[in-house]
């Protein structure tokens, strides 16, 4: 009677097994192949040991998704380079099948990730983004693509109704002659450090020729063989630089003109000048900015400010790391414009170097700053001769000022700016403090409870934070 009874428990969870299997091989191909889009090819591909109505589903999906590392051999071979050409080889031909075959059903995104795969000769590129284009990709990303020379990027790009977002990571020379009008609904664009442009006018043209394009990354280690970088847009809502700086062969101006940008970072050491537009739509500005060429540091300081520092005046979050800090403090007068809507100040980088007067005048212009981040290494003010208190106390402080936070620093560093602001931020609430050592993080409990005891309010410390709060 046992032996029945778990018979039919055995056949009722078959009918139960049976039965979801039925209800997921009836999904609509369309609801399928949505799902499978969610994976990468090799993982749709898969899918099509399932059953006879699975084994050509993955060729209708909507998205093209390849990765070098997903075509590296495990088994063992003699010959390394000889092992790795074949996987190049394999890894290039199968996308050649894939995106320029005989299908041609729409394809929403084609993510080619090459990295590692070392150099080839380059001429899949163009016929990949031929065949993308005739598929009226939406979201195209070529990536970690190091030819053995540059090619010319195909002119069919620029004509593409259908493309939103374009990501480059290759050995490409974009040459964009005057038009009136390219890529018409572009709305982002990511350029790393194997493209190049042709010249300053490509450059340029590129930028101020997208009519729609809101957020652009630009990624180089070295010049784009250019000398004016001008960027130009009045759609453009978010800007992202980064040069390394590791050459005098480097961008020497750059320009830019974007009356609605509301996010500017910025990571660059080689740049002579910055001629920067006044952002009144600027919201967030994140600053890592410095010139390890200069002869002339108080020049270079003295522009900073005149030239990029005064023109994003509206902006609400800033964060300014140490080479900027360092930049600006070389120059002879602080001349910094009023914050009125910053409400989120952050240094962040080693603050040795820094002249205390630059940190407060940041302080005394931002009148309604209600959060200030430190991160880093600080110093103690007195090693450096420079006492932290100042005659003047800033608004900020009396009147807004709710969070700080201090992450980093040598113990007496920190006390002394604990003790400052203990002593004048009025309507502080919350005070943290982060170090990576346990000894220093008991110290400064003692030292902050003393320091602590004249305020109503709590303190706690565990893994490796101490946090005070206010009533």
């Amino acid at each position: 009677m046992l032996t029945n009874n778990k018979r039919q428990n055995h056949k009722k969870q078959a009918e139960v097994s049976d039965s979801e299997e039925d209800r997921l091989s009836k999904l609509p191909e369309g609801i399928i192949t949505q799902i499978l889009s969610f994976l990468s090819t090799r993982e749709s591909v898969r899918t099509s040991i399932l059953s006879t109505r699975w084994k050509y589903i993955w060729s209708s999906v909507p998205a093209l998704d390849l990765t070098y590392s997903d075509f590296k051999s495990k088994a063992y071979c003699r010959d390394v380079n000889f092992q790795k050409r074949n996987i190049i080889d394999n890894f290039l031909n199968v996308v050649d099948r894939l995106l320029t075959g005989h299908s041609q059903h729409v394809l929403d995104k084609v993510h080619i990730d090459g990295s590692s795969s070392g150099t080839h000769d380059g001429s899949h590129i163009n016929a990949w983004i031929c065949a993308a284009i005739k598929r009226n990709v939406r979201k195209l990303n070529l990536l970690g693509l190091d030819s053995i020379k540059p090619h010319e990027l195909h002119q069919s790009l620029l004509s593409s109704n259908a493309l939103v977002v374009l990501k480059l990571d290759l050995n490409v020379i974009l040459n964009f002659p005057m038009t009136s009008t390219c890529f018409p609904n572009l709305k982002v664009l990511k350029l790393e450090h194997l493209v190049t442009f042709k010249d300053d006018t490509s450059a340029q043209n590129l930028i101020s020729s997208c009519p729609v394009l809101e957020d652009l990354f630009i990624s180089r280690n070295g010049s784009h063989n250019l000398r004016i970088l001008n960027l130009t847009s009045w759609s453009l809502k978010k800007l992202v630089l980064r040069y390394d700086g590791t050459s005098e062969d480097t961008v020497q101006i750059i320009v830019i003109d974007i009356p609605a940008l509301e996010t500017l970072d910025i990571e660059d050491v080689g740049t002579q000048e910055y001629v920067v537009r006044d952002l009144y739509s600027i919201i967030n500005a994140k600053l890592d900015v410095s010139n390890v060429f200069c002869d002339d540091p108080i020049s270079y300081g003295t522009r900073l400010f005149e030239l990029l520092i005064k023109r994003i005046f509206n902006v609400k979050s800033l964060q300014l790391s140490e080479r900027t800090m360092l930049s600006l403090s070389h120059s002879n007068s602080y001349n910094l414009p009023t914050f009125r809507n910053l409400t989120y100040l952050k240094f962040f980088g080693c603050c040795y170097g820094w002249k205390l007067k630059l940190v407060m005048e940041f302080l005394k212009n931002s009148p309604i700053l209600e959060v200030l981040r430190f991160e880093g290494f600080i110093f103690s003010y007195k090693e450096q001769g420079t006492p932290l208190e100042s005659d003047v106390v800033p608004n900020c402080l009396t009147s807004h000022l709710k969070t700080i936070e201090i992450s980093g620093g040598s113990v007496e560093g920190i006390c002394e700016m604990v003790r400052y602001f203990l002593k004048n931020a009025k309507v502080l609430k919350e005070l943290t403090i982060k170090t990576y050592y346990y000894e220093d993080l008991k110290k400064l409990k003692i030292d902050c409870e003393d320091i602590f005891k004249h305020r109503r309010g709590s303190m706690t410390w565990s893994d490796g934070k101490l946090a005070i709060s206010f009533v």
